[in-house]
């Protein structure tokens, strides 16, 4: 019989938001030196906590980059704590496959992810000019993994506050007193997306790696955006599908005249 640490919760379900994605510079740049021949731009890759999320080595034991073939070494894996990111040089861009592992005691299997390394500017035009400024590109998205009737080991880790830890940092209570730990930054620390983006973001207007863009509130815009999109991809496809009946009923009446001119 399996240890009663390792019975799943029923009716228990427990999310994790984290992000991933990657920056990446114009070359040469000090935080690439000594780049091979040809290589124009320098990059890092990445999964990432929310600014405010828990620590992700309390759920993730490892994470598996695989690069493109060309790279030595094309499959690296990072143990915890981390950083699970790694960073490389080159000129192209291209999909990088992503591979999840948990640890034993959660009892789960490792799940896939792919991002698609963005290397050169995008955007509008405002962001473009400020990514080229600061020689600065970010491009991350938010992602989420849910772990259905959780082991019971497993859920202490998920719901441990030792998770938050990472994000407090230390203040001084004044002379012979021990410094106390304490949160910093302006999103209270939460397993869950803050309701609205905070500090820099909101001035930033919605940029990616900027600040808390990522909340509950730009997640809503995003997906609006994308049913926008969806409805006017629709009503395109209709309006090119009526183009093209029309299109078909000249070619006919055109072959009928040559049809008829022929006889």
């Amino acid at each position: 019989m399996a240890p009663s640490t390792s019975k799943r919760l029923k009716a228990q379900k427990i999310s994790r938001h984290f992000l991933i994605g990657n920056t990446a510079v114009q070359l040469p740049h000090p935080s690439f030196p000594d780049p091979p021949e040809g290589h124009s731009k320098g990059w890092k890759v990445y999964v990432r906590p929310l600014p405010n999320g828990p620590d992700l080595s309390s759920w993730l034991k490892k994470v598996q980059f695989k690069l493109h073939h060309t790279y030595a070494d094309a499959s690296r894996t990072i143990e915890a704590p981390g950083p699970f990111e790694i960073s490389e040089t080159g000129y192209g861009e291209f999909g990088v496959e992503i591979r999840l592992y948990f640890p034993p005691e959660s009892g789960e299997k490792a799940q896939y992810r792919e991002h698609y390394l963005v290397l050169g500017y995008y955007g509008s035009e405002e962001q473009q000019e400020r990514q080229r400024k600061e020689n600065f590109i970010v491009a991350e998205r938010v992602e989420t993994i849910e772990f259905n009737e959780p082991t019971q080991d497993f859920f202490k880790n998920l719901t441990n506050e030792e998770q938050f830890n990472w994000l407090k940092v230390k203040k001084g209570r004044g002379k012979g007193k021990k410094p106390e730990m304490v949160f910093q930054g302006e999103v209270p620390p939460s397993a869950q997306l803050p309701e609205k983006p905070v500090g820099e973001a909101q001035q930033k207007g919605g940029e990616p790696g900027k600040g808390g863009i990522w909340s509950a509130q730009y997640e809503r815009q995003l997906v609006s955006q994308l049913d926008a999109s969806e409805k006017q991809l629709a009503r395109m496809i209709e309006e090119e599908k009526a183009a093209a009946e029309k299109r078909k009923e000249r070619m006919q009446e055109l072959g009928k005249k040559i049809d008829a001119a022929k006889a």
